[in-house]
């Protein structure tokens, strides 16, 4: 009974706390990485794009990029630019697997030019916050997997997990960016919940169970 108690207790322990802190991709031109869970991971961008930004004054509307969930914006960590317009498959991967990663988009369409990002392999995503960013822009929305911007800033969470990420961009717009974070502390999956729920509900059974006797 105690060792039991003991290894449901560790479990508890060992859960991580809520989402906070994004660790957003330090880019060197196309390649770059991230950290979640004390890992180090790669990160590499094939696709539509003329450069990575590394300009702080993106996100220099914080409210634009953070929540209660993501308490950071990605600074000067870098952006991917691109004009998008064609039907070429931009892909993300990570060298190892990302818990629920979060896009940042800047500057995604205008007005009267609704720019879109289509993505391809990804079970269900969140547009989690939006706003105005740095040039007092429009509105991010979702309709499914594909999101969509008029002068759109903000982030998005894409539910799961993921090895890569794929999207198309098929829009064309002077320019528009995105870059990937992840939290640096992985929110546990449901099930991870429901084991945790099972061994604290055994415990109670054995107790009352130990206390009847």
């Amino acid at each position: 009974m105690k060792q039991f108690a003991a290894l449901v207790l560790a479990a508890a322990v060992s859960l991580p706390a809520a989402a906070g802190t994004v660790s957003w991709t330090n880019w060197n031109g196309y390649n770059g990485s991230l950290t979640q869970n004390g890992e180090s991971i790669g990160v590499s961008y094939t696709g539509n794009a003329f450069a990575s930004d590394h300009s702080a004054w993106i996100y220099d509307v914080p409210s634009s990029f953070t929540n209660a969930e993501v308490s950071n914006t990605p600074g000067s960590n870098g952006t991917l630019l691109m004009t998008g317009g064609n039907n070429q498959i931009n892909t993300i991967r990570f060298s190892k697997p990302v818990v629920n990663p979060y896009i940042a988009l800047i500057s995604v369409g205008q007005g009267g030019v609704p720019v879109s990002f289509q993505f391809q392999n990804v079970s269900s995503l969140d547009v989690i916050v939006q706003g105005p960013g740095h040039w007092g822009g429009g509105s991010l929305s979702a309709s499914g997997t594909t999101v969509t911007g008029r002068e759109g800033n903000g982030v998005v969470r894409l539910n799961g997990v993921y090895s890569e990420i794929s999207f198309l961009t098929p829009n064309y717009e002077y320019y528009y960016g995105a870059t990937v974070g992840a939290a640096v502390t992985a929110v546990p999956e449901a099930e991870t919940w429901a084991m945790l729920g099972l061994g604290l509900g055994a415990l109670g059974f054995f107790a009352r169970r130990r206390k009847a006797a």
